[in-house]
């Protein structure tokens, strides 16, 4: 069982799914091991729940009543550096699309966002986290699709 959590509100019944685990696996550096059982302690992936979980939710078996939920984790900064992103070919914006929700997906301090305008932006903590973000969008999220990357922004907050 899968419920999405938001640290703004009580959770519903809309945002509880009954879904399978295809895999578990353990990471270790660059290659993964299956595993049928995990004992606690460890990190694990969990393979086919990436469409249902946004940056955070908490997992039980369906026959467990007193889950308690896993919060949104609490940063002692934000997102307070943006660029505007936009595909050098047009036929390549459904990439850029997708990329997006995973990278925000991917890093619970990327904002990806769309102004009114059709602008996408990008925000994150400091210059090289959106470098590295940017990075990861084009070559993993994207498939090496090029992209065009505005200025830097920085917004001053008190």
């Amino acid at each position: 069982m899968l419920r999405r959590e938001s640290a703004d509100k009580i959770p519903s019944r809309k945002d509880l799914y009954m879904k399978s685990v295809q895999r578990t696996v353990i990471w270790m550096g660059k290659k993964q091991e299956s595993v049928d059982d995990v004992p606690c302690g460890n990190t694990i992936a969990l393979v086919s729940l990436d469409q249902f979980i946004t940056k955070n939710a908490t997992l039980t078996n369906e026959k467990e009543v007193d889950a308690c939920p896993i919060w949104a984790m609490k940063f002692s900064v934000s997102p307070v550096v943006s660029v505007v992103v936009q595909c050098k070919v047009a036929s390549h914006l459904p990439k850029l699309v997708e990329g997006l929700k995973r990278l925000a997906k991917s890093d619970p301090m990327v904002l990806c966002s769309i102004e009114e305008s059709g602008e996408h932006i990008i925000a994150g903590a400091g210059e090289l986290h959106l470098e590295i973000s940017l990075k990861d969008l084009q070559e993993d999220f994207m498939g090496g699709a090029e992209i065009i990357v505005s200025p830097l922004v920085v917004s001053f907050r008190r």
